[in-house]
C-alpha cells in the first residue's frame, strides 16, 4: 500500500509541470494578445488622428466651397438683375429712338414748311421787283411830263418877254419855277437810280439769307432817302403853292394894270392860267410820288419782317436738328454697345450650349462636331428613305431635348437666340413615292427633329427647321461613304 501511495504521489507530481506549462503558455498568449491590442490601438489612434485632420481639412474645404457657392449665387443674381436692367434700357432706348425719329420727322416737316415760306418770300421779292420796275416806268413818265412842263415854261417865258418890261417879276418867277422843275427832274433821276440800285439789291439777295438781310439794310437807307425826297417834294409843292399865291397877287396887279392896257390883260390871263395849271400838275406829281414812296416803305417793312421770321425759324430748325443729330449719334452708340453686349452674351451661351452637348453626347462616333454645328448621321435617326424617327433616334433626341430645355431656361428672354435644325441629303436619286426629291426628304427630316424637340419642351419660337437638300455636301465625292457623310442632321445655336 505504501508503494501504491508513492506511485500515486509520483503520478500527481508528474501532472503539475504540464499545468505549469499550460498556464505559462496561456499567459504568453494573453500577453501577446495584449501586445497586439496595444499595437492595434496605437495604429488605430494614429489612423484616427490622420483621419480627423483630413476630416477637418475637408470641412474647411466644404466651408470655402459653400462661401464660393454663395458668392457665385450672388453674382448670378447680380448678373440676372443687370440683364433685366439692360433689357429695360434697351426697350427704353428703342422707345427713345422711335420718339427721336418722330421728332426728326417733325423737324424735317418744319424745315419743309420753312422752305415753302422762303419760296413765298422769294415770290414776294419778285413781285416787289416788278413793282419797282413799274415805279421806274412811272418815273420815266414823270420825266416826260417834266419835259413837257419845261417846254410850256419856255413858251410862257417867250410870251412874257414879248409882253415887255412890266412883267420882269413874272419872268423871275418863271425862272424860279424852271429851276424848281429842273430840281424835281434831278430828284426823279435820283429816284430812278435808287430804284435801279434797289433792283440790283433784290437780285443779289437771292444767294443767301445773310445777303438778303444786308440788302434790307441798304433798302432801309434808301427808304430814308426816299422819305427825305418826299419831304423835299412836299416842300417844293408848298413852294409852288406859295408861288401860285404870289402869281395870284401878280395877277391881281396885272388886272389892275389891265385897265390901262386891255390887250395885255388877255395875255396875262393866259399866263396866269398856265401858271395855275403848272402848279396843279406839280402838286399832283408830288402827291403821286408821296403815295409811291409810302407804298414802297410798307412793302419793304413787310419784307423785312418776313425775312427776319424766316431767318429765326431757320436758325431754330438748324439748332434743333444739330441737337437731334447729336442725340441720334449718342443713341446709336448706346445701341451698338448694347448689341455688342448681346452678341457677347449669346456667344457665352453658345459656348455653354456646346459644352453641355459635348457632355451629353460624349464620344459617340455617329455624332461629329463641324465648326459651330453638331452633325448627326441620318442613319442614326431615320430609316433609309424615310422621315420617321427610329427608336434609337428618338431616345438620343429626347436626351438632347432635356439638355437644350435646361440651357434655354437659363438664357434671358431678351437674347435673340434660335436653335436651327438643318436637314441635308445626298445626291443619289430618291426612290420613294412619298418624296419627290431629296430636298423634300431633308425638309421632312428637319421638321420631324424640330417637332420632337418642341415636344420635349423647347419653345416653338426658338426652333427653326431648314432644308438644304443636296446643295451643301460635306464630301463632294460620289462614293457610298461620301453619300453617307452628306446624309445628316445639323444642330446650330444662332441668333435671329
Amino acid at each position: 500500500m505504501a508503494a501504491g501511495g508513492r506511485r500515486r504521489d509520483r503520478g500527481g507530481l508528474d501532472a503539475w509541470p504540464g499545468y505549469v506549462d499550460a498556464l505559462s503558455t496561456l499567459l504568453m498568449v494573453i500577453i501577446f494578445v495584449l501586445l497586439v491590442f496595444v499595437l492595434a490601438q496605437g495604429f488605430l489612434s494614429v489612423a484616427l488622428s490622420s483621419r480627423d485632420r483630413a476630416l477637418d481639412r475637408l470641412n474647411r474645404q466644404v466651408a470655402e466651397l459653400s462661401e464660393l457657392l454663395a458668392l457665385e449665387r450672388g453674382q448670378a443674381e447680380e448678373l440676372r438683375g443687370a440683364l433685366g436692367r439692360t433689357g429695360t434700357e434697351m426697350r427704353a432706348a428703342a422707345a427713345a429712338r422711335d420718339a427721336l425719329a418722330a421728332q426728326l420727322g417733325a423737324l424735317r416737316d418744319e424745315r419743309d414748311r420753312a422752305g415753302t415760306e422762303r419760296d413765298a418770300i422769294r415770290g414776294e421779292r419778285d413781285r416787289l421787283q416788278a413793282r419797282l420796275a413799274d415805279l421806274e416806268l412811272a418815273g420815266r413818265g414823270g420825266a416826260e411830263r417834266l419835259e413837257g412842263l419845261q417846254a410850256q415854261l419856255a413858251e410862257a417865258l417867250q410870251r412874257a418877254e414879248a409882253a415887255g418890261g412890266d412883267t420882269a417879276r413874272t419872268l423871275r418867277d418863271l425862272a424860279e419855277a424852271r429851276r424848281q422843275l429842273a430840281a424835281e427832274q434831278a430828284a426823279l433821276e435820283a429816284l430812278r437810280r435808287q430804284s435801279a440800285e434797289l433792283d440790283r439789291t433784290v437780285r443779289a439777295d437771292r444767294e443767301t439769307i445773310e445777303a438778303r438781310l444786308a440788302d434790307l439794310a441798304r433798302l432801309s437807307e434808301q427808304v430814308r432817302s426816299l422819305t427825305a425826297l418826299r419831304e423835299q417834294l412836299e416842300r417844293q409843292a408848298q413852294e409852288a403853292l406859295r408861288r401860285a399865291g404870289e402869281e395870284e397877287a401878280g395877277r391881281r396887279a396885272a388886272e389892275a394894270r389891265a385897265a390901262e392896257a386891255g390887250g395885255r390883260a388877255d395875255s396875262e390871263a393866259r399866263r396866269r392860267a398856265e401858271l395855275e395849271a403848272t402848279a396843279a400838275e406839280q402838286t399832283r406829281l408830288s402827291e403821286s410820288a408821296r403815295a409811291q414812296v409810302a407804298l414802297l416803305t410798307r412793302q419793304l417793312e413787310e419784307l423785312r419782317g418776313q425775312m427776319a421770321r424766316v431767318a429765326a425759324a431757320l436758325d431754330a430748325s438748324e439748332t434743333a436738328t444739330r441737337d437731334r443729330d447729336a442725340q441720334i449719334v449718342n443713341l446709336g452708340q448706346r445701341l451698338n454697345a448694347a448689341l455688342a453686349a448681346r452678341v457677347e452674351e449669346l456667344q457665352r451661351y453658345r459656348s455653354d450650349f456646346f459644352g453641355r452637348l459635348r457632355q451629353v453626347l460624349g464620344d459617340r462616333p455617329e455624332v461629329r462636331i463641324v465648326g459651330d454645328r453638331f452633325v448627326f448621321q441620318s442613319e442614326v435617326l431615320f430609316p433609309a428613305a424615310s422621315a420617321e424617327l427610329s427608336e434609337r433616334g428618338q431616345q438620343q433626341l429626347r436626351e438632347l431635348g432635356t439638355v437644350l430645355k435646361d440651357i434655354a431656361a437659363r438664357i434671358p428672354t431678351d437674347v435673340p437666340w434660335v436653335l436651327r435644325v438643318d436637314g441635308h441629303a445626298d445626291r443619289a436619286p430618291i426612290r420613294s413615292p412619298r418624296f419627290a426629291s431629296n430636298w423634300e426628304l431633308s425638309a421632312a427630316r428637319a421638321i420631324a427633329v424640330a417637332q420632337l424637340l418642341i415636344q420635349e419642351g423647347l419653345p416653338p419660337n426658338r426652333v427653326a427647321a431648314v432644308a438644304f437638300g443636296d446643295n451643301q455636301p460635306l464630301d463632294p465625292g460620289d462614293t457610298p461613304e461620301a453619300y453617307a457623310r452628306n446624309r445628316r442632321i445639323e444642330l446650330r445655336l444662332t441668333d435671329r
